[in-house]
């Protein structure tokens, strides 16, 4: 028996599949692609189709070319920029288009027809266009579900005052809890607290805030400003490793309602960056109070 295959029911139908599951690959891995973007990765999909009529080719061609076409559709649709971004949207679409084909064949054991075409990897199933397409919204509506059930509402922010001081001045802050944060004083070996420049630099001393103003710049160091004990605090992030400045501090307190508890704390280091949130200044890790 021999499967009749039409060119262009095939296109359109990879086409919009491939929109589809891109779409939901997007939600995954939390990017959203502009609508052009979307319709060249679809199209990129649809023509990969195509490999279906050409020669057999070897299986580690076949798997060669399988993931070449996931990998430029997915980078088509959002970009290369992030190769660990373009690497989890890439398994994401291959992933869904596993599941897929899974719900394809349940559907064919199930009514028991045997029109199948294979080749290269690629296959084509004689089956309604309508219930192919409504199969691949069952996917994208299963995994928009499960996001919905399964994800977690947002943390309550902690927050407390702080007070040090600094050159002289008594500086009040708002502090956030980051359960991330571990940096530690290498002389004492004690947690310190990180303060955004961005944020809490107009309550520092003018001496102070041009100190720091000009390390984040690159400037050429010179000492640190009189009664300010310089301290490199080693920091360590997903992306890179830095020694921010900080400071020796003549201790820090929490402010509580009935007065200054001293923590002990003896040294604050300094992020170039705002935090983006007016309600604090600071961040304090779990280990700190």
């Amino acid at each position: 028996m021999k499967t009749v295959i039409y060119l262009d029911v095939l296109l359109l139908v990879n086409f919009l599949v491939a929109y589809l599951l891109l779409q939901a690959a997007g939600v995954l891995t939390s990017q959203h692609a502009p609508f052009v973007r979307m319709l060249l990765g679809s199209a990129c999909a649809a023509a990969s189709a195509l490999i279906l009529f050409a020669p057999e080719l070897a299986y580690p061609a076949q798997l060669a070319y399988k993931l070449a076409t996931a990998l430029a559709i997915t980078a088509l649709t959002f970009g290369w920029r992030d190769p660990l971004r373009l690497a989890a949207a890439a398994c994401w679409y291959a992933a869904l288009n596993i599941l897929l084909a899974g719900l394809v064949f349940l559907v064919i054991f199930e009514t028991g027809t045997t029109l199948l075409q294979t080749g290269n990897l690629a296959v084509y199933l004689r089956i309604s266009p309508l219930l192919l397409l409504g199969l691949s919204g069952l996917c994208c509506s299963a995994i928009e579900a499960g996001l919905r059930f399964f994800r977690r509402r947002p943390a309550r922010q902690e927050t407390v005052g702080l007070e040090f001081e600094l050159c002289g001045t008594r500086i009040h802050l708002r502090a956030a809890l980051d359960t991330g944060c571990h940096l530690t004083d290498p002389i004492t070996c004690m947690p310190v607290l990180v303060v955004s420049l961005a944020d809490a630099g107009s309550r520092l001393p003018p001496e102070i805030r041009q100190y720091l103003t000009g390390w984040f710049a690159g400037s050429e160091q010179t000492a640190p400003p009189a009664g300010a004990q310089l301290r490199l605090i080693p920091c360590s992030t997903a992306t890179q490793r830095s020694l921010l400045p900080g400071f020796a501090v003549q201790g820090i307190g929490l402010i509580t309602p009935n007065g200054v508890l001293q923590l002990g704390r003896t040294a604050i280091a300094f992020a170039p960056e705002s935090f983006g949130d007016a309600q604090y200044e600071a961040f304090y890790g779990s280990d700190f109070l």
